[in-house]
């Protein structure tokens, strides 16, 4: 007796990406942010601020762009990273301890604030020369957190690294007032900080238009697999039937960039008609997991429902507030 062949892999419920939300696919914000970062760091800049609204994608773009450099430089590249944090009364010791910690050193805690400045600098030096690559990228998350002292005392360690002819390039990722910071450093003549931290700006967008969802959604369609090896797309793994009749979530751009618009214009929210990555998925996901269907083939997604799909999202609430 002869069986149908299975439409899409078996998979225990709630564990494919799109439910559990632990997958990065290719934006057009994500590829400028990617360009520039990998340009900063083929040309020595010593560097850069990128700032974006909050839920535009900062976070997961810096994931992304490690992968990126390290997929082409190398995966030794030495890359470090941290999130700042909001530290009400900052010293200097606590801020060398909270960079080791960050950073994976197993001794974090022990000794003066000068025996921890030098077991970081010694510590970055080491990972800078892996490989003999005399260069170093530290990528500063949520950086608007930082003070002014702060700056100061990583002045201090990019002086350190650039006496033992390390190259480093900064990367300061936080939200639009850290460009404002830049202007205050600025008018107070704090050249050193611009000079080492702030030379080049980007500036991370949501998706801008109809074309741009037409490029995410086709990585749903093209670009993703689970599991890996399987050939299965994220669009396959949910409408298999509509997607061997030829059905793509692509398709489907200009009815969702059009049901985006027409929340914001019932809710009157402000600001650029640029869409967060974090609610676009959020929308997309929603209608894979909700409407998604292995049989009747090519399915038939109504306005109403890409509409109910951005209201779950809970891009209406917030779009006032981002």
């Amino acid at each position: 007796m002869s069986h149908a062949p299975l439409l899409r892999p078996s998979l225990p419920p709630g564990t494919h990406p799109v439910e559990t939300g632990r997958y990065t696919l290719s934006t057009p914000p994500l590829g400028r942010f990617c360009d520039d970062l990998k340009g900063w760091i083929k040309n020595r800049a010593t560097g850069a601020i990128v700032t974006g609204r909050p839920r535009t994608g900062k976070t997961r773009g810096i994931r992304f762009g490690v992968e990126e450099i390290r997929d082409e430089l190398g995966t030794t590249f030495p890359i470090m990273t941290f999130s700042c944090e909001d530290h009400q009364r900052p010293t200097e010791a606590r801020f060398f301890e909270f960079l080791l910690r960050e950073f994976g050193h197993s001794l974090s805690h022990s000794g003066t604030t000068g025996a921890k400045r030098a077991r970081l600098i010694q510590f970055l030096i080491h990972k800078a020369c892996t490989d003999h690559h005399s260069r170093l990228i530290i990528i500063a998350d949520e950086a608007q957190r930082l003070s002014t002292p702060q700056y100061n005392w990583l002045v201090d360690i990019y002086n350190a690294l650039d006496r033992h002819n390390i190259a480093t390039t900064f990367v300061l990722v936080g939200q639009p007032e850290l460009a404002n910071q830049r202007d205050v450093f600025e008018q107070s003549k704090k050249m050193q900080i611009i000079g080492r931290f702030m030379v080049h700006l980007h500036e991370f967008s949501g998706l801008r238009n109809f074309k741009d969802f037409r490029y995410c959604l086709k990585g749903y369609d093209e670009e993703s697999e689970y599991p890996e090896g399987s050939g299965c797309s994220f669009t396959k793994y949910f409408f298999p039937s509509g997607f061997e009749a030829g059905w793509r979530l692509a398709d489907e751009s200009k009815v969702l960039w059009e049901a985006f618009q027409q929340v914001r214009a019932e809710a009157k929210l402000p600001g650029k008609a640029e869409i967060p990555m974090q609610y676009f998925s959020r929308t997309v996901e929603y209608t894979l997991r909700e409407y998604g269907s292995v049989e009747n083939g090519k399915p038939t997604i109504s306005p109403n429902q890409w509409m109910e799909a951005i209201e779950r999202s809970g891009y209406r609430d917030a779009g006032r507030y981002i």
